[in-house]
């Protein structure tokens, strides 16, 4: 039977309490790393809804007004103040109603905001991604606030509905929060705070 030199087997014995100190460091890092996110990823937290909506008619279009209540807390504030954007999405649907049959898709719409910190300026930027259009605050509450509110969005024209018909109006709002590496996502799968969808706000619409 072979044996190990005392010398050979202390340096072999070095060597792997080397290489395991090296990995309980990257353990270690990528844990650090790892908490550090998923306490960002508790951003959106809260209630996220859509609290009212109506349709206006102004010159013969239907214009969206909304009121939303957004997941906000410091840690997302902070993260914008940073350059972290943050997204939302709208999507409407009217309907006919009918009695013995589905109901019958009159308008389909999907809206998207961008709302983004500029360093260069120091304003914060809130720009629909659909028209081009963008608008610019001081402060991050001012933004969310903006944000938040929708206002005279034209969505569909009087000619597309008759008035001895009944109609429902949907609406929901989705929101991202920044942008989480693969491998992150990959590690987080039961973390779903980067992004939010709220329940549809269903009202009847009277042409």
């Amino acid at each position: 039977m072979n044996s190990v030199p005392p010398t050979a087997l202390h340096r072999r014995r070095t060597r792997m309490a080397s290489v395991r100190a090296a990995l309980l460091m990257v353990a270690s890092v990528c844990l650090g790393c790892f908490l550090s996110v998923t306490a960002d990823a508790e951003g959106l937290e809260g209630r996220f809804e859509v609290r009212s909506a109506d349709l206006e008619l102004q010159d013969g279009v239907y214009h969206l007004n909304a009121r939303l209540a957004l997941p906000v807390s410091d840690a997302v504030r902070r993260g914008l103040a940073e350059g972290v954007p943050l997204t939302i999405e709208l999507d409407l649907d009217i309907e006919r109603v009918r009695q013995l049959l589905p109901n019958s898709r009159v308008a389909e719409l999907t809206q998207r905001y961008h709302l983004q910190y500029n360093a260069v300026s120091a304003r914060y930027i809130l720009r629909n991604d659909n028209s081009g259009q963008q608008q610019s605050v001081g402060t991050v509450d001012a933004a969310l606030e903006m944000l938040s509110e929708i206002h005279s969005l034209p969505v569909l024209d009087k000619s597309l509905i008759t008035t001895d018909r009944r109609y429902e109006a949907n609406v929901r709002a989705k929101i991202d929060y920044g942008t989480v590496p693969f491998s992150l996502r990959v590690l987080m799968f039961w973390v779903n705070e980067w992004h939010r969808e709220s329940d549809w706000y269903t009202w009847t619409l009277q042409p």
